[in-house]
């Protein structure tokens, strides 16, 4: 693992309650994730990249085809007691699951933690685990990187990067994911927007 993902791992293993507590956005309130829900097919399969404590998709969309993937012991460690769901250790980039396995994958504020230069591998790895058809929503921000040597008031470092939104726009393109739908979701926990893009793969 490079360097920066460990700063990643470590960062959220190191500071997971904390974290837990001030992501107060309610999944509810993200139209996008309302719009997916009331698009899934019955008993859908759901699967969330960087999931957490499990607090977002994992608690809004039907819990018991759900599956949640991170890399942080401590971040999964929490998920457990929150929700019902399977809970997988891995990276964004390299997904334990076998091809169209999936009916949706969702991703929220975990891509934006990714080596800029690993975002196209993550967006292919997504096209090969969905369903034909099938729906990728997650949020990314807009040609920036920058880190954080205390994050949170936890004394823990944090990095993020992602290019320019058009160049994101280019690399789902290249791997087979049509963008259908764009729209901007303020974050409580710093005070930002971050654009959301809800995709489709192509058939």
């Amino acid at each position: 693992m490079d360097e920066r993902r460990s700063t990643v791992r470590t960062g959220y293993d190191a500071m997971a309650a904390t974290y837990d507590d001030q992501r107060t956005s309610d999944p509810a309130e993200n139209d996008g994730l309302q719009t997916l829900r009331e698009s899934l097919p019955a008993s859908p399969r759901v699967l969330d990249l960087g999931c957490g404590a499990g607090a977002g998709p994992l608690e809004f969309l039907p819990a018991e085809r759900a599956v949640g993937l991170d890399f942080s012991s401590e971040q999964l460690r929490l998920a457990r007691d929150r929700v019902d769901a399977d809970l997988v250790a891995g990276e964004l980039t390299t997904l334990p699951f076998e091809a169209d396995s999936f009916d949706a994958v969702t991703a929220f504020y975990s891509v934006i933690h990714l080596p800029i230069d690993a975002h196209a591998d993550c967006y292919e790895e997504v096209a090969r685990v969905l369903k034909p058809g099938g729906e990728f929503l997650f949020s990314i921000g807009d040609d920036w990187a920058g880190e954080n040597d205390d994050w949170l008031d936890t004394g823990e470092r944090m990095v993020w990067s992602f290019p320019p939104l058009s160049e994101t726009e280019q690399l789902l393109a290249a791997a087979g994911l049509t963008v259908e739908d764009r729209y901007a979701v303020e974050s409580r926990m710093d005070d930002v927007e971050w654009p959301f893009l809800r995709c489709r793969h192509r058939d």
